[in-house]
């Protein structure tokens, strides 16, 4: 299988990441992993928020999501930029939460997709 099979996806936008890396496997090997370390507790420290929110780690948190996000194609980058902007704001704990129940779903599909995209690259 050559890497631009494996390179397809209809949850993430990989135009990013093809356009800079698609000809280095072990580039794209390093970057998707460096990504799922670095994303994963992020996105369990957020889950925690839907419980009681904790506006410091939630802008926190965005802001760097904000970078990763965009280079590697997640649908909710405006989103994560709204929710780090009301988190700074501290807005009401109801609205962070129920941007927090959109923004996790897909986040979690996109790690779900990116794990997928590694197995195949790695097994090359």
């Amino acid at each position: 299988m050559e890497i631009e099979q494996i390179l397809t996806s209809n949850v993430v936008d990989l135009t990013s990441i093809k356009s800079f890396f698609a000809n280095d496997k072990d580039m794209l090997i390093q970057l998707i992993g460096v990504y799922l370390s670095d994303t994963l507790p992020r996105l369990e420290t957020l889950k925690k928020s839907l419980v009681t929110v904790n506006y410091e780690d939630v802008r926190g948190i965005c802001h760097f999501l904000k970078s990763s996000f965009g280079l590697m194609g997640v649908s909710c980058l405006d989103e994560v930029a709204n929710l780090e902007l009301l988190a700074k704001e501290e807005e009401s704990e109801i609205i962070i939460k129920e941007k927090l129940n959109y923004i996790l779903p897909i986040c979690k599909e996109s790690i779900t997709e990116y794990q997928g995209i590694l197995n195949k690259l790695e097994a090359l």
